[in-house]
């Protein structure tokens, strides 16, 4: 089950869809929403969306990403091809969208080499970091669905910009969006006087956001001791939680990506590949047994991988 980090950036997604379009694309126009599990293996992503570009046809992938994962290229490939085998072939712009700061993130694009230095894949994505992005940047394109994001942006956590934020989300009675921001503002570290300016803001929008479906779905994850605390101390105890969630979230997805690729390769070892991954709980291992398996050249050698693994 996804943890209130990731419930949050997906409910993102499906409150304003077409202003992450007008944001990310040129030129582009929403038309629909798509389902984002990719039902070759189970596989999700953030956001999905069906998109006119010059009149023709395209997906938007996002991703959002918290801490810097050097094998993001891959997973993005990997997105991006199923992606487009499932919806008649059409060509997928990925996007990952960084919410923190955490050194130099993986840049497009996404490279594959031949040992003789000749590429086999080149895959082109494009990055965008909200720490490098000015908050008045983000606020003067009026996109609401976008301003949840704003304390993740250069600048974002001044009081004055946060102010300004919450009185256009109140003015368009966007209940949804306004607890949203509060829950991605609760994230950020340091910031101290930001984070007092929070508490007070908090407590005087308490009968607004008690009100969102979003804000009592994250309160209910917390601590039930009194209901004035639980309002503040839920919040916290219910992203520590998340964050166990989103390691075994992405253990699983890395376990349905070994299977998918032994499903596209050697069909009859997945029973094999299925017993072999489940038993595996590191993401270091997952990943170099994908590397070995990309390698193997039959699935004798494939099956003498996974029977290591398992022995190891």
């Amino acid at each position: 089950m996804p943890g209130p980090f990731d419930s949050a950036a997906k409910r993102l997604l499906r409150e304003k869809p077409e202003h992450y379009v007008k944001w990310l694309v040129d030129q582009a126009t929403f038309v629909r929403q798509l389902p984002t599990e990719l039902k070759s293996r189970n596989i999700y992503a953030d956001g999905l969306l069906y998109i006119m570009v010059n009149g023709k046809p395209e997906l938007l992938h996002i991703e959002f990403q918290t801490n810097n994962d050097p094998k993001m290229g891959q997973r993005l490939l990997e997105y991006n091809i199923l992606a487009s085998s499932e919806n008649d072939s059409l060509p997928v712009y990925t996007v990952v969208i960084y919410l923190r700061s955490d050194g130099n993130v993986p840049k497009s694009p996404f490279i594959r080499k031949h040992w003789n230095g000749k590429e086999y894949h080149r895959f082109d994505f494009e990055v965008v970091e909200l720490a490098k992005i000015p908050a008045r940047t983000l606020l003067d394109k009026g996109l609401l669905g976008v301003l949840p994001l704003l304390s993740m942006t250069d600048g974002g956590t001044e009081p004055a910009v946060m102010e300004e934020m919450t009185t256009m989300l109140l003015d368009a009675g966007e209940r949804e969006l306004l607890a949203l921001a509060f829950m991605f503002g609760n994230t950020i570290k340091g910031g101290q006087a930001y984070k007092e300016w929070f508490k007070r803001r908090l407590a005087m929008l308490d009968d607004l956001l008690e009100k969102s479906p979003l804000y009592q779905e994250l309160l209910r994850r917390g601590a039930e001791e009194g209901r004035k605390e639980g309002r503040k101390e839920g919040l916290e105890e219910g992203l520590e939680e998340g964050r166990k969630q989103e390691r075994q979230r992405r253990i699983q997805d890395r376990r349905d990506t070994v299977v998918s690729f032994v499903q596209m390769r050697f069909p009859e070892l997945i029973p094999l590949a299925e017993q072999q991954v489940n038993s595996i709980q590191d993401l270091d291992e997952l990943h170099n047994l994908l590397l070995r398996l990309f390698a193997a050249q039959d699935a004798e050698e494939a099956t003498q991988l996974l029977t290591e693994t398992h022995e190891e």
